[in-house]
């Protein structure tokens, strides 16, 4: 059963990479799998964005898959209940998370045979995604979707771009898939030190500058021997 796509727009170590493993819990039915992945990139280098998974329910009270967040997350992700056309699991939603916190989500879901693997990378001014989806143990005819926003024009990629600073991937079921894009824009610790000379700057200029008009406001103006001849 196909499902209407509802989600088409997505410091920690310099060099380090994130990896997230996401999707759920492999059915033991034939039911189909729903996953809809979207992230966001700000030009912080900060992650934002929201995880569907759901699956056809198989009895009554079937609630899906469950996702789970690590407690050190606790205020920046939260996972609650979503259901949709047939469909029941959860969404996981986060927000203002560095690569090292991306990272750690990984950890709700580390023994799901389908999943995402996914890594940024930052070399000077380029940012690198890589990764792939392993969706060789989910079901067929399962919609699966990942969406990622970048916050500079993409360079390059082998998803499918739907604006020059979006791309989307829609990986097959059964098929391990490779995912990479790339795009540059200034790395956020330069912009902040540059940021941070300049204000040095201007305080030790306005600094001359008082200095400067206190000495002359100040000046001795009793008048001089001179000014006394005519």
């Amino acid at each position: 059963m196909p499902l209407r796509n509802k989600m088409r727009s997505p410091r920690w170590s310099r060099f380090a990479p994130a990896s997230l493993l996401l999707a759920a819990v492999l059915l033991l039915t034939t039911g189909c799998l729903y996953t809809d992945a979207n992230i966001r990139l700000s030009e912080d280098d900060r992650l934002s964005g929201r995880i569907i998974v759901a699956q056809e329910p198989t009895e009554e009270n079937d609630q899906g898959p469950q996702l789970r967040v690590p407690d050190s997350l606790y205020g920046r992700a939260r996972v609650q209940r979503w259901s949709d056309e047939g469909y029941v699991g959860s969404e996981l939603i986060f927000s203002d998370l560095s690569f090292t916190d991306f990272r750690q989500l990984g950890q709700f879901a580390s023994d799901a045979p389908g999943s995402f693997d996914l890594r940024f990378t930052r070399s000077g001014d380029v940012v690198t995604l890589t990764g792939r989806a392993d969706l060789r143990n989910v079901p067929d005819g399962s919609p699966v979707t990942l969406a990622v926003s970048f916050p500079s024009n993409i360079s390059s990629t082998n998803g499918e771009m739907t604006t020059n600073r979006s791309v989307v991937w829609t990986p097959a079921p059964g098929d391990l898939t490779s995912l990479r894009a790339e795009t540059s824009y200034t790395d956020p610790n330069t912009r902040s030190f540059a940021g941070w000379t300049g204000l040095m700057i201007a305080l030790s200029v306005a600094a001359a500058v008082i200095v400067g008009a206190l000495a002359w406001f100040s000046r001795d103006r009793s008048p001089k021997p001179s000014d006394l001849v005519h």
